[in-house]
């Protein structure tokens, strides 16, 4: 099954805009940034929270283009993708901003900051 990959990237635009998504990443973060100190070494464990992240992210984007996408699946759009990216037609419009956001989340430095940051917002809240 060949995806029209622009429509693709539409859809997970719109999965990545959804509230409810926004909301279920920012109590992640509230539930587990407090665990991060913002020091040079890095704890096992970090690793442990950053991956259910990104399980939780992949799980709600692949959920999302099921149900918009009759008989989509992840082991043929992954192989379809890489292609696409190969082809430089990702750098345009949703796609880029779409993969962009991916890699940042997927980034571990990018996802430590982003927990110290949250940690920062919430015991500005207490105080």
């Amino acid at each position: 099954m060949a995806y029209d990959m622009n429509y693709c990237f539409q859809v997970m635009m719109h999965c990545i805009n959804d509230p409810v998504f926004i909301e279920t990443l920012r109590r992640f973060e509230r539930e587990h940034c407090r665990e991060f100190e913002d020091q040079e070494e890095n704890k096992l464990y970090y690793t442990t929270i950053h991956n259910q992240y990104m399980q939780l992210i992949e799980m709600w984007i692949e959920g999302r283009m099921a149900q918009v996408i009759p008989g989509f699946s992840m082991d043929t759009f992954l192989p379809e993708l890489n292609d696409f990216i190969q082809s430089g037609a990702a750098e345009r419009g949703d796609a880029k901003k779409v993969i962009e956001l991916l890699n940042s989340w997927a980034d571990f430095l990018s996802f430590k900051e982003m927990m110290l940051n949250s940690s920062k917002v919430i015991f500005a809240a207490i105080e």
